[in-house]
């Protein structure tokens, strides 16, 4: 049985032969590791919820970069290719951002420190907004995905730029208001919307593209599937646009629903308290004009 570090382009025929990447598992158990150690360090429950979100978020991380996925999305097919880039942007990255509490956020990034600084500017939006789009168009070049795939640390590289970059995109829109660049309605509507604008460029030349654009799939074994490199190139820019526009937009209305459900309920409230106000007052009105307006207990006055 082979075994690897990480998914790359071996320029060998595929094969059914099981090839587990043995930094995926590391990868995958160090941050369910790290994550239950860091709450038992701080005498802290595990809340089920976030837990949860969590370890769903890395078990979409681990999915789709172990073997096959891994493995055929690096070297054989760019449409697997771009959907593992949706995994780890658009399911992935959310999932880990809610599963953090926020008191584990002010352990890993203490006030004042260096660390809590750099994450004060790097999710600030519109660099958070900058740098997403950035690694977006960087390693979706020709150049990037043909050199760096066709090795392993190239091809941890490119993942891990992904994940870095789409998990300081999300901090901004998912964190609770209270925290530091956290952004609400409407901003993050624009926010997020601005970035499913930005991602059909990529997307568009994908699938309008007559030619091959990445020589690592063009010169790929050919597979069962009988996809030519043109036709595999043109599935990936949908899957990119449409898919990956689906899901963010879907997150995008629910996120949507869940604030303007917020707002109902504030207003509910606000109104309520207004209206104990009013009948407070009117009460109190009332209350003063009794006296006055009662007949005299004694009867009247003789002369």
């Amino acid at each position: 049985m082979n075994v690897a570090w990480w998914c790359s382009s071996t320029g060998q025929v595929w094969t059914w032969r099981y090839t587990p990447f043995i930094g995926v598992w590391l990868v995958a158990g160090t941050m369910i590791g790290g994550y239950v150690y860091s709450h038992r360090r701080a005498g802290r429950a595990l809340d089920p919820k976030r837990t949860r979100q969590w370890v769903l978020g890395v078990l979409a991380l681990f999915i789709v970069s172990e073997w096959p996925i891994g493995q055929l999305g690096v070297g054989y097919l760019a449409t697997i290719g771009i959907g593992r880039y949706v995994v780890y942007t658009m399911v992935a990255a959310p999932l880990l951002i809610s599963g953090i509490p926020t008191w584990l956020v002010e352990q890993w990034f203490p006030q004042g420190s260096r660390r809590q600084r750099a994450l004060a500017t790097l999710t600030y939006w519109p660099i958070a907004l900058l740098i997403f789009n950035a690694v977006l168009f960087g390693t979706h070049l020709p150049v990037s995905i043909d050199t760096l795939k066709a090795t392993q640390l190239g091809s941890f590289t490119v993942d891990f730029l992904h994940l870095g970059a789409a998990l300081v995109w999300w901090w901004p829109a998912l964190r609770p208001a209270h925290e530091r660049n956290s952004i609400q309605e409407p901003i993050r509507a624009f926010y997020l919307f601005a970035s499913s604008v930005l991602m059909f460029v990529p997307a568009a030349f994908l699938t309008f593209s007559p030619l091959p654009l990445y020589g690592l799939y063009e010169l790929a074994p050919p597979l069962w599937l009988s996809f030519d490199p043109v036709q595999d190139q043109q599935a990936a820019g949908i899957v990119m646009n449409v898919i990956g526009g689906f899901v963010l937009w879907g997150i995008i209305a629910v996120m949507f629903m869940r604030w303007a459900k917020e707002r109902e309920a504030a207003d509910t409230v606000t109104r309520r308290e207004r209206d104990a106000r009013t009948l407070e007052r009117i009460a109190a009105l009332d209350t003063d004009a009794s006296p006055s307006d009662a007949p005299s207990a004694t009867g009247p006055t003789q002369p």
